[in-house]
């Protein structure tokens, strides 16, 4: 097993609004990654106050991208989480999918449950794993469970929870430049400067291979939160509703293309396009 926890199994954490009726970019590389025609989705609607009308949406995105087999679910307590028929389905899954809706009725229902026990040990056996907004930010150990955006960095912007635990080293944020989500990331990274903050766009996706390299695609941006240089904040003098000071915070941005190394906490460039070279040699 690697130093990130992963064996070989590929994590899509998708910042919520993919598209699912056009091009289908992120939902069609995970399914590449799943098998395509011989892969076995389970769609999950746990977080959704109208699972329904969200898994329809999904099936027919899946369907018309030519998954072999489908399965959907929404369960509502922990004791349907542990059906033993759900935990069956699970196994024989090569891909597993959470969609978006409340991050907090999707951790309490499925956390310390078999089901999450079995997701966790099949994802470090190959089980690749993706999350839509609240599905995005229940795969970190530290998530955010509720919170407020357009404000400026303080203790009030942000309320932190356990979430699933798939992604130990990162806090995961979505719908973020759509709801300006930097203050209550950057808050989030302030109390634990020792982990990463991925504040990721709209129908947008960072992507995490085993090795523990992220790549992004869709058509916005990834924020990257660093904390590991942090030289100080105010944050044990202030109240809660008062802005923090700090200083010393790392910050990128990254597009479709460029890549971040979890271990190194570094960022590779995408090569240079032809056009690009022109332009750099002017």
């Amino acid at each position: 097993m690697t130093t990130t926890g992963w064996q070989c199994g590929a994590l899509f954490v998708v910042g919520g609004a993919e598209d699912r009726k056009g091009s289908k970019l992120i939902l069609r590389q995970f399914a590449e990654r799943a098998g395509g025609p011989e892969a076995r989705i389970l769609v999950v609607g746990t977080a959704s106050s109208a699972p329904g009308v969200i898994l329809a949406e999904y099936k027919n995105a899946f369907d018309e991208l030519g998954v072999g087999h489908l399965d959907l679910t929404a369960p509502r307590t922990r004791a349907e989480v542990d059906d033993p028929k759900l935990v069956e389905t699970l196994d024989r899954a090569t891909g597993v999918y959470f969609t978006g809706g409340d991050q907090l009725r999707l951790v309490s229902t499925l956390g310390g449950t078999e089901f999450a026990r079995r997701l966790r040990w099949r994802f470090t056996e190959g089980l690749h794993l993706g999350g839509s907004s609240a599905g995005a930010s229940a795969m970190s150990s530290v998530m955010i469970g509720r919170g407020r955006g357009k404000r400026t960095p303080r203790l009030s912007s942000v309320r932190l929870a356990p979430g699933l635990g798939i992604l130990p080293r990162v806090i995961v944020d979505q719908h973020f430049r759509e709801r300006d989500r930097l203050g209550r990331l950057v808050t989030a990274v302030i109390e634990h400067p020792g982990l990463l903050g991925f504040g990721v766009d709209e129908d947008t996706a960072f992507v995490v291979d085993p090795q523990g390299e992220v790549g992004v695609i869709g058509k916005g941006t990834l924020t990257i939160v660093d904390g590991h240089h942090l030289v100080g904040s105010n944050i044990a003098e202030v109240r809660d509703h008062q802005p923090l000071a700090f200083f010393g915070i790392h910050l990128h941005s990254l597009a479709q293309g460029w890549r971040y190394d979890i271990n190194t906490r570094e960022v590779q460039l995408p090569r240079p396009t032809a056009g690009l070279l022109r332009v750099a040699a002017q």
